[in-house]
């Protein structure tokens, strides 16, 4: 087999995957059908609202960082 096929397919099963995981953390955190429990979504934002502010705070800095680090489009490599 060719590599670019082989590339191709890598790519096709990358992409496979990353559907089938979407699609699952999606079923999980839906809330329950016809039950009065709230969903995953919803319990964790009851219990812990500042884990999860804090969390996407910790994301975002992150993120920041990271941009920060890479050279800007005029800066040679």
């Amino acid at each position: 087999m060719r590599p670019d096929r082989v590339i191709d397919r890598l790519y096709l099963l990358a992409g496979v995957a990353a559907l089938v995981g979407l699609g699952i953390g999606l079923w999980m955190l839906r809330p329950g059908a016809g039950s009065s429990e709230p969903g995953l979504i919803a319990s964790l934002w009851l219990a812990r609202p500042l884990d999860l502010i804090l969390h996407l705070g910790l994301m975002l800095a992150g993120a920041l960082g990271i941009r920060a680090l890479l050279p800007s489009e005029d800066e040679e490599v």
